[in-house]
């Protein structure tokens, strides 16, 4: 990777800034994708566009045409086949590099940034079974300019896409405007940096750092220790608009009244859009796996909805063991749950649980 150079660097800057910046016009090393491309995503992104190109649907069309399977849509490698987790973070044992967009707006010191144009190149398509590997650059800033959105600088980046043998996939061009900043030369206020994550944004409005980026410490939960009475660890979770886009897209249940708000007010007469039955449910599944550990196995879970937990609302998990037991040769217990918001119990419910014992781990 030769290292190149930036033709303009402002002079108002710091000298350790500058050269932090001139670091970033050389191409990064690759960072990989945490995911293969696969057909759940490339008819995910299919059913959205309602493209029924048999290209992307259909692999004994693609393999007539030469290819070894189907293909990901171009506009897919941007984000879909790239993109990071947002959780568990960091995935794996290091940080992986973020959007060079983001590096830019912080050594800027500006706190709002949006896209103005892009320029997109393809090369060699991307089949099923490739994972994309990303490097990228900062071409070109721009003198301080003003616009009818406000004052800063204009900034160009490139983002390189390539599969898993180092063939060009697409190369992204991408030019961004900051601007933000107070006349005194401080931040307006913007997005604070959450901590975890690939999008300080995306964490502000999901409320990610209220609830943390690691999972628990897990340990195995013996049937032989658990007592009659015992009380789980109370499990919080703050409902956000932006996890009901989430929890929309998980459960691939896109009803309305769980991401539509003007729906969900107007036609299912709810304060706000509300989480559906499979999170509910999900929920409850983890709460109790916290607690026992891997080795224990949702048996079953019995939910009675009274109430919505809507968007903007705290989901509050209480439990308590109510019986130990032995069924189909499983030690079991069952448990009483009650899922509440700020405001009281929503939805109580009852739960099965089944778990190792001493002597048969022996």
């Amino acid at each position: 990777m030769a290292p190149e150079s930036l033709d303009y660097v402002p002079e108002y800057l710091s000298d350790a800034v500058k050269q932090r910046l001139l670091a970033l016009a050389t191409e990064s090393p690759p960072e990989a994708a945490p995911l293969e491309v696969d057909d759940y995503l490339i008819r995910h992104w299919c059913e959205t566009f309602e493209d029924g190109n048999p290209l992307y649907l259909d692999e004994a069309y693609a393999q007539s045409c030469g290819l070894r399977s189907v293909v990901a849509p171009p506009g897919a490698v941007m984000t879909t086949f790239s993109m990071q987790f947002r959780w568990p973070w960091p995935p794996g044992d290091r940080e992986p590099a973020r959007h060079i967009h983001y590096d830019v707006k912080d050594l800027l010191n500006l706190p709002v940034g949006i896209i103005t144009a892009i320029d997109v190149e393809n090369r060699v398509p991307l089949v099923r079974g490739d994972r994309v590997n990303v490097s990228q650059r900062l071409v070109s800033i721009s003198p301080w300019k003003k616009t009818r959105l406000g004052e800063g600088h204009f900034w160009t980046m490139d983002r390189l896409y390539r599969n898993q043998h180092g063939q060009l996939l697409v190369r992204e061009r991408m030019t961004a405007f900051g601007y933000g900043r107070k006349s005194d030369g401080t931040a307006a206020s913007g997005t604070a940096a959450s901590g975890g994550g690939w999008s300080p944004a995306v964490e502000e409005v999901i409320q990610g750092r209220q609830t943390g980026y690691r999972p628990p410490e897990y340990r195995d939960r013996f049937w032989d220790d658990v007592a009659v009475g015992e009380e789980l660890p109370k499990l919080c979770m703050p409902i956000t608009f932006t996890r009901c886009v989430y929890l929309a897209s998980a459960t691939r249940d896109f009803s309305p009244q769980h991401s539509n708000r003007e729906y969900a007010q107007q036609r299912s007469k709810t304060k706000d859009v509300f989480v559906n039955t499979p999170f509910n449910m999900g929920m409850i599944s983890r709460f109790m796996t916290d607690w026992a550990g891997p080795r224990s196995t949702v048996r079953r879970m019995n939910l009675a909805m009274r109430a919505n937990v809507c968007a903007g609302d705290e989901m509050i998990i209480t439990g308590t063991v109510t019986r130990k037991h032995v069924a189909d040769g499983e030690h079991r217990v069952d448990l009483d749950i009650m899922i509440s918001t700020q405001d009281g119990p929503v939805t109580p419910c009852t739960a099965t649980l089944a778990l190792p014992c001493r002597e048969t781990a022996d």
